[in-house]
């Protein structure tokens, strides 16, 4: 039985928020070495980029809330997620972090790069559906891997609680 499940059409309007992310794109913020906002795991260094909700215009945070299933005043924390041609986000476990739960929406992905591994160490990849959300355990390991050369930029967006 997959620890993980998609459950779609969670988000209806990814391509509003993915066209916002594009025209907002100076409020992304580098996640690679040496940047201020970085991620580490013993897997590696991430390359990407992610925007904060405290740097979010409100007009992406509307197009954000517009069709999301979620009471906004009990979400915590809300990151925009861009990979460009080349760029990764290390093997991790989300629960490491200060929150202890988080939702994946994705939005945008011309191929499969969400990929989550097993107790036994075998990876897997996740369909990613424009508009679903990840259905899985906090403490399960998972990455992305690198977007190809030939690929438009993969946009995700996290919802998170208990930061």
């Amino acid at each position: 039985m997959s620890q993980v499940s998609l459950i779609e059409n969670y988000c209806t309007n990814p391509d509003e928020i993915v066209a916002l992310a594009e025209k907002y794109s100076d409020k992304f913020s580098m996640r690679a070495d040496g940047d201020a906002f970085e991620f580490k795991t013993k897997y590696g260094i991430s390359n990407m980029k992610s925007m904060f909700h405290t740097h979010m215009p409100d007009e992406l945070m509307d197009a954000i809330w517009k069709t999301i299933p979620e009471d906004k005043t009990f979400v915590e924390s809300i990151t925009l997620n861009r990979y460009d041609p080349g760029d990764s986000l290390p093997r991790h476990k989300d629960s490491i972090g200060s929150y202890w739960k988080f939702k994946l929406v994705f939005l945008q992905s011309d191929k499969p790069h969400f990929k989550w591994y097993d107790n036994n160490g075998n990876g897997y990849l996740v369909e990613e559906k424009p508009g679903a959300v990840v259905d899985m355990p906090i403490d399960l390991e998972h990455e992305v891997t690198e977007i190809g050369k030939d690929e438009k930029p993969k946009y995700s967006l996290v919802l998170a609680w208990g930061v």
